[in-house]
């Protein structure tokens, strides 16, 4: 069968969408990387809001700590702060030789680390020195250390209840959102 004027252009147009096959197996190694450096590092991202206006906690120092649930506050204590934004990033690895705890000043005047890369645990733990804004126990302290499981913030990503104001937001795979509010003049009197 003659090759006619539209089968010729549709034959170029067949060979022009075809990948060259040092392009192909280029993307091909780049998919293998990414995948790979997924399956070694994790990166969290801690977020504290102001649950009665909705705005981040900016700056402000507090405690994380990663470990398994059975001994989660044996694990090293992260002292470390959120950025402008409010945020606390935490990089998880599966090698020992990958963590980076690395001492600096921080802006409340104690020395810890910023965006540690810190071994994988079963539970990430957090003091925020602020009141959570949810249900309160009888036992209740502001103090309280809070344990999140790190496959669900991992997987799902974790919003806690906010009963301090109107302020929402909807859970997203790597991020734990935390809704707090400042202590009262009564709450740091009993400080």
């Amino acid at each position: 069968m003659p090759m006619t004027e539209r089968s010729k252009s549709r034959a170029r147009v067949f060979r022009v969408q075809l990948f060259p096959a040092s392009v192909l197996q280029f993307l091909m190694l780049l998919m293998y990387c990414t995948h790979a450096a997924v399956l070694y590092a994790q990166t969290v991202e801690l977020k504290v809001v102001n649950g009665r206006n909705g705005r981040p906690i900016a700056d402000q120092c507090m405690n994380v700590w990663v470990g398994d649930e059975s001994n989660a506050r044996s694990a090293p204590l992260l002292e470390t702060q959120t950025d402008a934004n409010g945020i606390i990033r935490l990089r998880l690895t599966d090698e020992d030789t990958k963590t980076d705890l690395e001492s600096q000043q921080l802006v409340c005047g104690l020395r810890g680390v910023t965006n540690p890369i810190v071994k994988y645990g079963d539970t990430i733990s957090i003091r925020v020195g602020y009141v959570l804004c949810q249900s309160r126990t009888a036992g209740y302290s502001w103090l309280a250390i809070t344990d999140f499981s790190t496959k669900q913030v991992v997987q799902q990503g974790v919003v806690t209840k906010n009963t301090c104001g109107k302020a929402t937001a909807s859970p997203k795979p790597g991020e734990l959102i935390l809704f707090v509010r400042p202590l009262s003049w009564w709450e740091r009197l009993k400080q």
